[in-house]
């Protein structure tokens, strides 16, 4: 069962994605919404239609080149993920 509550989309254990006949959804806890998020660390992320950008680390901006993906580039660790507004 898939159920999508606020930004997140929550799916199958283990963060991986479900396929359905509709199509594939996403990682569980992976906000779907892009914008800007903060950690469980309080830090502040950007979800691109590429992937997650790491903006500020304790308070220090960071690489604004480096591209993450929310499994393989472990962002989802980090969860969960709180939009700022």
């Amino acid at each position: 069962m898939n159920v999508t509550f606020g930004p997140w989309v929550i799916s199958t254990a283990h963060g991986r994605a479900v396929t359905t006949q509709r199509g594939t959804i996403g990682n569980a806890w992976e906000p779907t919404a892009l914008g800007l998020y903060r950690d469980r660390d309080g830090d502040l992320w950007e979800k691109e239609a590429g992937g997650w950008r790491l903006r500020l680390q304790d308070g220090v901006p960071v690489d604004p080149d480096a591209l993450w993906d929310w499994a393989d580039g472990c962002v989802r660790d980090y969860a969960p993920f709180v939009p700022c507004r």
